[in-house]
């Protein structure tokens, strides 16, 4: 609980200081901009969504289906990474190629299918 406050405390801090510097590190007025808040929000939503699919996916493979299916428990932390695998590596591959689309066709399709699906 302490660390919890200690977060909140140091984010309000921070925004005291960076609205009162006179080169901020980051510019608070960009969120009267109302496509960059929605993109901000939407953004930290799908990032929490993902990291949470991805810790729920872990202790599955590792509580539940390795042990089912044969494996150790001592070897079911290798196996559920060397199984996360795919998903690292769909990660990695959609992010410049949708980054190419959305640059030449819009954002606004992509943002809005990724979201969906």
């Amino acid at each position: 609980m302490f660390l919890l406050a200690a977060g909140v405390a140091s984010l309000v801090a921070f925004a005291i200081v960076e609205t009162r510097v006179i080169d901020p590190m980051f510019r608070f007025p960009l969120f009267k901009i109302k496509a960059f808040t929605f993109g901000t929000l939407s953004t930290f939503l799908s990032a929490i969504g993902r990291g949470g699919l991805m810790f729920m996916l872990i202790i599955w493979l590792q509580g539940i289906w390795l042990p089912l299916h044969g494996y150790s428990f001592a070897r079911t932390p290798l196996w559920a990474g060397i199984f996360m695998l795919p998903l690292t590596v769909g990660f990695l591959l959609s992010g410049p190629l949708s980054g190419y689309l959305s640059d030449r066709l819009g954002a606004r399709y992509f943002a809005t299918g990724g979201m969906i699906g």
